[in-house]
């Protein structure tokens, strides 16, 4: 490849998901292929000990218990992994957006059935982890029959362990 060749080909960039992690790619620009979750492709074992696969499956783990958290109702599994001061957001069946503390969304969780007493079938995925140093976004979407939910979360690595901060949600039925 001449040195033209190389720097074009060095100068495109995207960032491309590797397992539920995203990395920056030489030579693939937007829209060029993306792996997500759904279409899992093994880390290179050159990342097996970087801070990015480290963090990787930190959030790998806080989003499964965020899962069984759902799945259970289990509101003390969902407070381990919430900031104290996060809330959650989403636009409500009126058409406003409404922002509930976390304390209130967890009280209300409390009250709810959870899908496992009642047998119902569970369906996690992570879509999306995207790491930028102490700063994380994780899309994920699961079922709480007879609603389907996407919910993306804002994470922080706070005194070195990763919290929710924000959790906007949309759900259908």
């Amino acid at each position: 490849m001449s040195k033209i060749d190389r720097r074009a080909f060095l100068s495109r960039s995207a960032s491309v998901a590797l397992g539920a992690t995203l990395v920056s790619v030489p030579g693939l620009m937007p829209g060029d292929r993306t792996f997500s979750h759904a279409q899992f492709l093994p880390i290179p074992n050159l990342m097996d000990n970087s801070p990015m696969d480290t963090d990787a499956r930190a959030l790998r783990s806080l989003a499964q218990i965020y899962f069984d958290g759902a799945y259970e109702m289990d509101a003390d599994k969902f407070a381990s992994i919430f900031h104290p001061s996060s809330s959650v957001t989403k636009v409500g069946d009126d058409g406003n957006v409404s922002v509930t503390p976390i304390a209130t969304w967890l009280a209300a969780v409390r009250n709810l059935k959870a899908p496992k007493q009642q047998g119902l079938e569970r369906q996690d995925q992570i879509l999306s982890i995207d790491v930028e140093g102490e700063l994380a976004l994780l899309k994920l979407k699961l079922q709480i029959p007879p609603r389907y939910f996407t919910d993306m979360l804002s994470c922080l690595k706070v005194n070195g362990t990763w919290k929710i901060a924000q959790k906007v949600m949309t759900s259908k039925t």
